[in-house]
């Protein structure tokens, strides 16, 4: 008789429950991730909805010029024709619009789905650093509201920065894996974050002002591992970034005659450079992250001058409840001094992950300053690595917070974390939910915006032709009054083209002229005409082909 056979048993289902149990709690982590995920894209529609693109303008429209009249490796590839090398953006824009054809507004759903994406890798990068589900999830609300995504989602190019803020927060994200993981496990780490950053250079060349991160990751590595890393790793370690550095300069001069990224509006930055005016803008972006306008309402929708008086109490409560989290940081960082030799190595880990953030925060505004104005798109990647820097914030205080009140009480006391926990929850919440107003109110100035009026005017161009007519547009003549808009003769021979799926629009002719009286009144008998005029007022056209051709006008 086996005495054992039922303490056997009884041990397997043990084994086999807990297997069971930790199981279904992965499950239930899964499902909860997706459900939040879902959530995130659900407001990603919701917090943009009104904000159209039916017809191209400016760039976007130009871009488009490119892709329509150019080959693939033209247009990918634009060696010695462009002052600017941005083949890895160029790549997925050939490709997003060979899918989009000729539905022109499809590219502000694709703005947002890629856009969420960013967010979706916050939550995650969020909920690591703070340990919070809630606290990655309402990062990403805060990231998907905030004003700085005007562009991201109003324009086609947007495409372009919202790539270039995931790869840049990717960067951030495998720097700090590799920072925090043992020097065998996360140096695969170190390798995709320069791997990111090469192609980073080739989608917006702003952020080759990033390489200073790889050797501070580098140089706390080193140090973490001083006493067994090898001095030829040290060098490798040093010297890869460097190397990918010089490739990148050597490719940018071959393809585009020089290394030195241009300046906005065709400025050089060798030409327009002032470091007082650089500081200035380094300051005004720091404002600008924290809720304050100050810029000129072209730039931003309202100037901190104009912005309502309720506005104003919500960013300066808003800012109150960050010092309140700022402070708790601190007083666990004086904590971990104070301790044994196992709080001092948590304090290095702390300072070490906050030197990481503060260094790609550091350079992320100071790139964005060097040229002749500061524009809020440029402030997004800023803001994203700022809600990241509080999760890593709240996250230490929670963990100092426990690990004090265990090394105390010889027990963790769960009920008591709990509540901290909660409290900086509802901190961060009260955050959230003054902001989020506050967005909601800047949100609805972007009509002020540079581009955001002649965008209204393309969209109802479209809309009293290509959306009217259809098709039967091809082969007009199509006279525009007055032109008090001043569309160039680009416009005239590029706009419609969009439209066909040759991207030709043949026979379709665009005719600015002052009066119905400079319409050659054969061709109005022909009827084979459209007629618009503009409407200022309303930043809009109107269609009055049939009073024309009727002679109601």
């Amino acid at each position: 008789m086996n005495i054992f056979g039922d303490k056997k048993i009884s041990f397997e289902k043990r084994i086999n429950s807990l297997y069971e149990d930790i199981r279904d709690c992965d499950k239930r982590k899964l499902l909860l991730d997706i459900i939040l995920i879902t959530g995130l894209f659900i407001f990603g529609f919701y917090v943009n909805r009104g904000i159209e693109i039916k017809g191209l303008y400016m760039d976007d429209l130009y871009m488009w010029s490119c892709y329509g009249e150019q080959s693939f490796f033209e247009y990918v590839f634009p060696i010695g024709t462009s002052t600017r090398f941005r083949p890895v953006y160029w790549l997925l824009a050939y490709l997003e619009m060979g899918i989009i054809g000729t539905h022109i507004d499809l590219f502000v759903p694709i703005n947002i789905i890629a856009n969420t994406l960013v967010a979706v890798l916050i939550y995650f990068f969020a909920k690591r650093l703070s340990g919070l589900r809630f606290f990655g999830f309402a990062a990403g609300i805060m990231y998907l509201s905030s004003r700085f995504s005007y562009y991201q989602i109003g324009q086609a190019l947007g495409l372009m920065e919202t790539e270039a803020t995931f790869m840049a927060l990717l960067i951030l994200f495998l720097l700090y894996l590799y920072t925090e993981g043992k020097k065998e496990s996360s140096r695969r780490c170190y390798n995709r974050a320069l791997f990111v950053y090469f192609l980073l250079a080739f989608v917006h060349e702003r952020y080759i002002s990033l390489i200073p991160m790889f050797f501070l990751a580098a140089a706390f590595m080193i140090f973490k591992h001083k006493k067994d890393m090898p001095l030829k790793e040290r060098l490798r370690l040093l010297l890869k970034p460097v190397i990918v550095f010089i490739i990148i300069f050597i490719i940018r001069t071959f393809a585009i005659g020089t290394a030195i990224p241009a300046g906005t509006g065709g400025t050089e930055v060798t030409d327009t450079f002032s470091l007082s005016q650089a500081l200035s803008f380094a300051v005004s972006q720091v404002f600008y992250i924290f809720g304050v306008n100050a810029g000129p309402e072209h730039l931003n929708g309202i100037t901190w001058a104009d912005t309502p008086v309720w506005v104003k109490v919500s960013v300066k409560m808003s800012a109150l409840i960050l010092a309140v989290i700022v402070f708790e940081y601190l007083l666990s960082l004086f904590i971990r001094l104070r301790g044994d030799e196992n709080d001092r190595k948590k304090l290095f880990e702390y300072l070490k992950t906050a030197s990481l953030f503060l260094l790609f925060i550091a350079m992320c505004i100071g790139c964005s300053s060097v040229t002749i104005r500061v524009e809020m798109r440029w402030i997004y990647v800023s803001y994203a690595a700022a809600l990241l820097f509080c999760g890593h914030m709240v996250g230490a205080v929670i963990e100092t917070y426990a690990s004090e009140k265990a090394a105390l009480c010889k027990r963790p006391l769960r009920h008591e974390l709990f509540i901290v926990k909660l409290l900086l929850c509802l901190f961060f919440g009260a955050y959230c939910v003054i902001m989020l107003n506050a967005d909601s109110f800047y949100r609805s100035c972007f009509p002020k915006l540079y581009f955001w009026p002649n965008q209204l005017r393309m969209n109802s161009l479209t809309e009293e032709t290509y959306e009217k007519y259809g098709d039967s547009i091809f082969g007009r003549d199509i006279y525009i009054l007055e032109n008090s808009y001043e569309m160039s003769d680009f416009y005239g021979d590029t706009f419609f083209k969009t439209f066909d799926p040759k991207r030709k629009a043949e026979g379709t002719e665009v005719h600015f002229v002052d009066s119905i009286s400079d319409i050659p009144s054969s061709k109005i008998e022909t009827g084979n005409i459209l007629v618009i005029e503009e409407v200022p007022e309303e930043n809009a056209y109107r269609d009055i082909t049939d009073e024309v051709i009727n002679g109601e006008s």
